[in-house]
């Protein structure tokens, strides 16, 4: 048995080390908050998140940067820090660098990057900035910071996460108006979901209802990825790039290598147009749109001139997607601009690639479109 002395000795550290850890967490969180800002552009508010204090990049979302009706960006957006106290105090002007806003893909993200200053300023840069963890798990300790009411103090809201469905991640926090675009931290301070509006039909009155929910802060990386390869990564800083990055060694890079996006002005098929004089047809949006961010880039040809490109195949998911076809719980993820599919074994293996949330990540193929994609090697 241990001496007396040095089981109390041990039950005195522990009692210290408990109360230790949580201030050390608390405290990283109350450092995190320093790069959680209030956003303003034109007559909308919310909250954004500073990516990379460097550049001045700010994550908010597509709704408070533009207006969701009309689709038209804010001249200018103004972004504050808060004070200690949780006021916004030290004021900048902000230009929009990318923005979306797409209900049916639940895309509702922008990059600001902030400007001269506005008013009286107290921080300056390179700005506090987060990081970012892919990787958080069910029954996770959460912070959720935003400026929800009263809209001139921003609050901290602790929870838990409850569950992972389609992108979303479920918590038992309120998310409210004016939290738009905020951060949701784990303990340490890492950004992993971003509140975001969103916006549904419902079927029986045709009403459109809002709810106010956590996306996967992937959802934003994958978005940005439609513009290049690792796009991402300009902007976001990984807080550990091995592992979130693990999946290129079999993952190809490679575009599809369109010489123009194009369509017919009477038909609404969406072509991919090849230089050897070939086409590929898009067949679902959602497959467009694990390439492009938006339809910007589709130009408009005449029916004869798409005719003159022999129509070869469908395009399918970029690679990178995870997805199986709907009639079996078989999970793939695609390796190349192909179609080419290598089977996810397990759910350690899956977890150990894409974290506890992967299956969050997974798109169903149409039956009638899986003939388009082939079968590789399981992963290893």
């Amino acid at each position: 048995m241990f001496p007396r002395s040095l089981a109390y000795l041990f039950c005195l550290l522990f009692l210290m080390m408990g109360p230790i850890s949580l201030r050390a967490q608390t405290n990283a969180v109350t450092e995190a908050r320093k790069a959680v800002v209030l956003v303003v552009c034109a007559d909308r508010q919310g909250t954004g998140s500073v990516i990379n204090g460097a550049e001045g990049y700010v994550l908010t979302n597509g709704h408070v940067a533009l207006d969701a009706d009309t689709g038209v960006l804010a001249d200018d957006c103004e972004i504050a820090f808060a004070n200690d106290e949780g006021r916004p105090t030290s004021f900048y002007h902000a230009s929009i660098v990318r923005a979306v806003f797409n209900n049916q893909l639940n895309q509702d993200f922008a990059i600001l990057k902030i400007g001269t200053p506005s008013g009286p300023v107290s921080v300056r840069p390179p700005f506090p900035s987060l990081q970012t963890n892919e990787f958080t798990k069910r029954g996770d300790v959460i912070y959720v910071l935003g400026y929800s009411a009263p809209r001139d103090f921003l609050s901290i809201r602790e929870g838990h996460i409850l569950d992972y469905e389609s992108g979303f991640i479920k918590v038992d926090v309120v998310i409210a108006p004016g939290d738009s675009g905020g951060a949701a931290l784990d303990p340490i301070g890492f950004l992993f979901g971003v509140p975001t509006r969103i916006v549904t039909l419902t079927s029986e009155t045709g009403t459109e209802t809002t709810d106010y929910e956590l996306v996967d802060v992937r959802a934003v990386m994958n978005w940005l990825d439609t513009y290049g390869p690792f796009e991402h990564d300009k902007f976001f800083t990984h807080e550990n790039y091995a592992v979130y990055h693990q999946n290129a060694a079999f993952v190809s890079q490679e575009n599809l290598g369109c010489v123009a996006v194009g369509r017919a002005p009477t038909i609404s098929s969406v072509y991919c147009l090849n230089a050897d004089g070939t086409r590929f047809a898009f067949p679902t949006d959602n497959t467009y749109f694990s390439w492009f961010s938006d339809f910007t880039n589709v130009e408009i040809f005449s029916l004869d001139t798409i005719s003159s490109y022999r129509l070869t195949r469908n395009v399918t998911f970029k690679p990178g997607t995870l997805v199986k076809v709907a009639t079996s719980p078989h999970v793939f993820v695609v390796v190349d601009a192909f179609g080419t599919l290598r089977w996810i074994p397990s759910e350690q293996k899956a977890v150990e690639l894409w974290g506890p949330a992967w299956a969050g990540l997974v798109r169903d193929v149409p039956d009638e479109f899986w003939t388009n994609y082939k079968i590789g090697q399981p992963l290893e």
